[in-house]
């Protein structure tokens, strides 16, 4: 008999994960079925009632599959086993179901392939409070909970299939476009933190916002804000409108204007606050409680706000996408997109459409995502602390025209109030015109940390001019933007470095000669100015010399190895460099291996000349690129 322990251990079972591993596994063996069943007993309840016949045995108050799974209180020929199951989950899980290697039959009563639903599972955070505070919910996050060998980091399952129980029965995963734990992993930690009821993870953000069109249905209305992304207003444009969507363009910053706009036919608002690329503010609660006094839903694309700034869904949106390359990424290393979402409802329909139209994102992809989400609220937090000495910076510029920018200094104090109202900070994106679109594009193309790219969000500070790049797919006479207006999205940089750069760029923009100090802080990534290392000879022609060495015994008599100096051009050479070549010794008589290794050394000089011929031609031709 074990020895008796004490009240610390009965402390150590109540509030230890090890100690509840028992319980943890038992409940788990039942992923995906308790809701599996539960939809397909509503259906099959639907289907007997618009067609007269009996209802569900849910319905009638007899017993069901799930209530034999979970042991119902009506049920009074449940099994002891049953029972004892029921409560060893009950006590696992609470009043949660997170269960992940069911075995689930595939077909029950004549339902439909069609009736399981197209995602495993999840918790539904809608109205989960996280004790922990915004940094530590990015970090604090396992994945993979169920997982026998516990990694600390969620795992790739980069598989296209998984094996079934049998040819009956399903798992929890069967196929990775309808579900994947690393992207199971992603998507729900992407719904803690936007408190949503799920989330979903798409190849990119472009895809994310056309699975939100696709939940309309031709003769269906869309207002969606006149500032708007490039990408999205061709997507409603040129490929919503063929679908027979009504797209109508209003301005979301005025609740009147949303309110007149509004029709019968009016199904969803879409808007951006702050809108890209001219930072203008949306109240989303204002927004929110009038679409929903219409029936309509509230669509957010909070691409330039991540959840550590804002949450969209706790003012009442409905759907929060999100451009997951951006802030989700941090490193511009990854493509993707996110849509969240408030209800179950909008949840099944966004997860159908995912499997049907095959646009979920990859494992690999994922992790990435998981990785960069670690590091999302120091990196904003740090961006956000630059932006405002960009901003107060440029502000202060006399070839600084307007700045749009929801912080100090960037917008109204109305505008100002109701995005402090909504979110924690100003973000790191910011936008200013010069006056002139010539000067503007002399400004961009002088900057040198500033990456003229389009994207934001990344650590790297970037710029550009949304007219001809991010947003040129908008036609000129439907575009709302100033033709020289600059976007910059602001990077984890030393501030000053940045400041510095930016003061360099106007110079130059300005037709100033740059000062000797601009010159001394160049930062060029190829280093030319630099000795190189290993360093080879370069010559006009290999030039191999002999010695008569009749006096030195064989081993002195070895060939020296060859020179190793790199040589440029001679116009790019001082006058005091000398050409080395490479010397080869003459074999003393009798030795019959001094040929071989003057021949073998020989080839390699040749093959060390070539090498050092090709480095010269690719340098000149990166210099002529």
């Amino acid at each position: 008999m074990p020895a008796a322990r004490g009240d610390e251990w009965d402390v150590w079972t109540a509030n230890t994960t090890k100690a509840r591993k028992n319980d943890d596994v038992s409940a788990r063996r039942l992923e995906n079925a308790c809701w599996r069943v539960w939809n397909m007993e509503r259906r099959q309840s639907e289907r007997n009632a618009m067609s007269g016949g009996s209802p569900s045995p849910c319905a009638e108050g007899g017993r069901s599959f799930s209530g034999a799974l979970l042991g119902s209180d009506d049920d009074n020929g449940a099994s002891v086993e049953e029972v004892a199951f029921s409560v060893r989950i009950q006590d696992a899980i609470g009043g949660g179901i997170d269960f992940t290697n069911c075995r689930f039959p595939a077909k029950q009563d004549n339902l439909r392939y069609d009736d399981l639903p197209t995602f495993p599972i999840r918790p539904n955070f809608a109205t989960f409070r996280n004790s922990l505070r915004p940094a530590s919910e990015c970090v604090v996050f396992d994945g993979c909970p169920e997982d026998p060998y516990h990694p600390s980091s969620m795992p790739i399952y980069q598989t296209s299939t998984f094996v079934q129980p049998s040819c009956s029965e399903f798992g929890a995963y069967d196929y990775t476009r309808s579900g994947n734990p690393t992207r199971t992993a992603l998507e729900k930690q992407v719904a803690l933190l936007e408190k949503a009821a799920a989330a979903f993870a798409f190849a990119s953000g472009m895809a994310a916002l056309h699975t939100v069109m696709r939940l309309l249905r031709a003769g269906d209305e869309v207002l969606v804000n006149e500032d708007i992304y490039g990408g999205m207003h061709r997507l409603l444009t040129q490929d919503c409108v063929h679908s027979g969507v009504k797209v109508a363009f209003v301005d979301t910053t005025d609740l009147d204007a949303v309110r007149k706009a509004i029709t019968p036919q009016t199904r969803l608002i879409h808007t951006e606050s702050p809108s890209n690329p001219r930072m203008r503010i949306s109240d989303l609660k204002g927004l929110a409680d009038l679409a929903h006094a219409h029936g309509v839903l509230l669509c957010v694309d909070s691409t330039m706000m991540p959840p550590v700034i804002c949450k969209p869904l706790t003012v009442g949106a409905d759907i929060v996408v999100h451009s997951a390359t951006k802030f989700f990424s941090g490193h511009a290393d990854c493509t993707g997109g996110l849509v969240c979402v408030r209800e179950p409802s909008l949840a099944h329909r966004v997860a159908f459409l995912q499997n049907a139209e095959g646009t979920a994102l990859a494992p690999f992809e994922c992790f990435l995502f998981l990785r960069g989400i670690k590091t999302m609220h120091l990196r904003v937090s740090r961006a956000q602390e630059n932006a405002e000495q960009v901003c107060s910076f440029l502000r202060a510029h006399p070839r600084v025209k307007d700045m749009f920018y929801p912080g100090r200094g960037g917008c109204d104090a109305k505008s100002l109030a109701v995005h402090m109202s909504q979110a924690h900070g100003q973000g790191c994106v910011l936008s200013f015109t010069t006056g002139s679109v010539d000067f503007s594009k002399r400004f961009c193309d002088a900057c040198r940390i500033f990456k003229t790219t389009v994207s934001f969000g990344s650590v790297n500070s970037l710029c550009e001019m949304p007219f001809t790049m991010s947003h040129a797919s908008i036609p000129p006479e439907q575009r709302t933007l100033p033709e020289d207006l600059i976007r910059l999205s602001v990077g984890i940089e030393d501030s000053r470095d940045l400041v510095s750069d930016l003061a360099h760029a106007l110079r130059v923009a300005a037709g100033s000669a740059p000062s000797s100090a601009d010159a001394s802080q160049a930062y060029d990534s190829r280093f030319n100015d630099l000795p190189v290392v290993p360093a080879l000879v370069v010559g006009v022609s290999p030039v191999f010399e002999t010695r008569p060495a009749a006096s030195a015994s064989p081993s002195q008599a070895l060939p020296h190895s060859p020179p190793s100096t790199l040589m440029l051009p001679e116009a790019e050479l001082a006058a005091e460099t000398p050409v080395l070549e490479s010397v080869t010794e003459t074999p003393a008589p009798g030795d019959e291996a001094q040929p071989l290794v003057a021949s073998t050394l020989t080839l390699l000089s040749s093959a060390l000349l070539g090498a050092g011929l090709a480095l010269l031609l690719s340098r000149r031709m990166s210099r002529q690129a």
